[in-house]
């Protein structure tokens, strides 16, 4: 690894990390965990301390006795109703007393859970979690425990960089991160294993940087032999940039294959673009530098309309056209044939392009400095 060294910050990485608790080094994470709900269901082993959402420990706790062991709260008009009794209106802080496991929907978290009304009558669940106990459940669940620990280690470095570099987004003020795709994959404690939490350790505090911020480490599954640029995400990063990578070739998604039915396609393309009669064709108009299908034109009996290509692969399905790295497509009856290579948006990282490289005997720096050229490997604070 390379040598680690206190990061200066600038103005906007340093702000986010000033609302960050408890501290830089160790930050706690705000983690949408689930929202549009009309009920969860918490509970801890050893009780659930319930207040109002000011961390004030002072305040009056909100149920009588104090310590419940299984909470269930459900949206109302105005709020919401705790434990079929208590009517309240703002959010709550639901701790896990003593050593007990936060469940949310019988799910295990460590942290603190934070349940909101939202503007649309639902409910919203926050993971407040301290950030490294976060990408216990974040490696686990996005890289294979048994891979190299090099491989691990890189992902436990961009999977940080990450979700500092996302704090702070007034687009979403609640919450810093998804727990979905959306984000980064986050399944809680069930997920964390020896190895990927001992890559987590052995990189603690180490950040990828650019120009004094933190850099927004993209990653996906497999990039299909060729990285995407940060255009792909509307990012334009000097470090997200478009190349050959010849360490993902093992990849099981290296050649896919995907038949689209066009009654399906057509339905999804109605609904989120508009209504052009029966479709008779689907063609590729441009590619990026990656040569990832851009834009497509989608032609039907009553018009045609141009897409982008996140939106096709959105509307035929995301896990069956794996990436806009496509080889070939055509409508061929009542289908619409795809075939290509790699599975994900391709920027940044390539994870089993990492795996090749640990293979190959590179450790977590070469890794990065592969995947992110001119980002620099540092830490929060001098250690």
């Amino acid at each position: 690894m390379t040598r680690r060294r206190a990061l200066v910050w600038v103005a906007a990485g340093a702000a986010a990390l000033a609302c960050a608790r408890p501290s830089a080094a160790a930050p706690s994470i705000r983690v949408q965990l689930l929202h549009n709900q009309l009920d969860v269901v918490l509970s801890a082993d050893e009780g659930l301390g319930v207040r109002p959402l000011s961390f004030d420990p002072s305040d009056a706790p909100m149920l009588e006795p104090e310590i419940t062991t299984v909470l269930d709260i459900r949206a109302q008009p105005g709020g919401m109703l705790l434990a079929g009794a208590i009517p309240v209106r703002g959010p709550i802080a639901v701790a896990p007393q003593l050593s007990s496991r936060l469940s949310v929907d019988g799910r295990a978290y460590r942290g603190t859970a934070i349940v909101q009304p939202d503007l649309d009558g639902t409910l919203g669940v926050i993971d407040v979690v301290d950030l490294d106990k976060y990408l216990y459940g974040v490696i686990a669940a996005e890289m294979p425990a048994s891979w190299p620990q090099a491989a691990l280690q890189a992902q436990a470095i961009i999977a940080r960089s990450y979700v500092l570099a996302k704090m702070g987004n007034p687009s979403h003020p609640s919450y810093d991160v998804e727990a979905g795709e959306q984000d980064q994959v986050y399944d809680g404690i069930a997920a964390e294993t020896d190895d990927t939490s001992a890559a987590v350790d052995a990189t603690r505090g180490l950040i990828l940087v650019y120009g004094g911020q933190i850099a927004t480490a993209y990653y996906s599954a497999c990039d299909g032999g060729y990285t995407s640029d940060g255009w792909a995400l509307a990012d334009p990063q000097p470090y997200l940039q478009a190349k050959p990578d010849p360490y993902c070739s093992l990849s099981p998604y290296m050649r896919w294959q995907a038949s689209v039915p066009t009654a399906a396609f057509e339905a999804a393309f109605t609904g989120a673009v508009g209504d052009i009669g029966t479709i008779t064709d689907v063609q590729i108009r441009s590619t990026d530098a990656s040569g990832r299908a851009q834009t497509l034109s989608v032609i039907g009996t009553a018009g045609s309309r141009i897409i982008s290509g996140t939106k096709f692969r959105l509307l035929a399905g995301q896990h069956l056209v794996k990436s806009l790295r496509i080889a070939s497509l055509q409508l061929t009856g009542d289908r619409i044939e795809v075939s290509g290579s790699g599975f994900g948006h391709g920027v940044g990282l390539c994870q089993y392009g990492a795996r090749g490289m640990a293979a190959a005997g590179y450790d977590a720096s070469d890794i990065l400095r592969f995947y992110y050229p001119g980002a620099l490997l540092t830490s929060l604070v001098e250690r």
